[in-house]
């Protein structure tokens, strides 16, 4: 398998607040409750473009920001550069803010999409440090949301059907639940019950079974897809 847009049977479920902000010439976009945007401030910085991550609380108001001079874009990069920087990073971090931390808990990772881009290879390095900082409700989501834009929902499922299946044999299956004493006690029906569950479910168990920092390291090469969000995701 390949991570190709034409794999993809149905667009994943979005925030109704999604959406383009700003101008062609200095965009925006919000995915759930996170802003990524990009202006221009000579002053702080004449060659690069600024950028800023803004965190909303439920009211759409400004709760905490990481902003500096985004040194991956030289003021003379294309606009559609610009348009897909600012979508790859909001999508990346849509799950990563932290109820009680805010941003603070992914200040390093942010720092570094700022420093050195949103190409796949860096995206993969930002991904890694956002799963250390984050926690495992947060790489299940992100995880979560990366299958269904490669595959559609219901073929993710059933990829994800073996992954967890082989997992569950390898590990001696572990907890599949939160209530793991609802499950069935012989490893068979365990199975069934997985086989049957969500998407959000299997990831789950796969995050809890194996940690989170391995978590999408494991997908990639379970499933041979680029476990991050990609411009093509989202035509841009």
């Amino acid at each position: 398998m390949r991570n190709h847009p034409a794999l993809r049977a149905t667009a994943p479920h979005r925030s109704p607040t999604d959406g383009w902000l700003g101008t062609l010439e200095l965009p925006g976009y919000r995915a759930g409750n996170v802003v990524a945007k990009l202006d221009d401030l000579p002053a702080v910085d004449p060659h690069h473009l600024y950028f800023d991550l803004l965190l909303l609380d439920a009211r759409g108001r400004i709760r905490d920001h990481h902003s500096g001079p985004c040194r991956a874009l030289v003021r003379q990069h294309p606009l559609d550069d610009r348009s897909r920087y600012v979508r790859v990073v909001a999508e990346l971090v849509r799950h990563a803010p932290d109820d009680e931390r805010g941003l603070s808990a992914i200040g390093q990772a942010l720092s570094f999409i700022r420093e050195r881009g949103v190409d796949t290879d860096r995206l993969v390095v930002a991904a890694d440090l956002l799963d250390h900082a984050c926690s495992e409700q947060a790489v299940t989501a992100s995880l979560q949301q990366i299958l269904e834009l490669s595959l559609g929902e219901e073929e993710a499922r059933r990829t994800m059907r073996e992954v967890v299946a082989d997992l569950a044999r390898t590990s001696g299956f572990g907890d599949f639940d939160a209530q793991p004493q609802a499950m069935p006690d012989d490893f068979d029906s365990r199975l069934q019950s997985l086989d049957e569950s969500s998407l959000a479910a299997q990831v789950s168990f796969l995050v809890r079974t194996i940690g989170k920092t391995r978590a999408r390291r494991f997908l990639r090469r379970a499933t041979d897809f680029v476990m991050v969000p990609r411009p093509d995701m989202f035509g841009v």
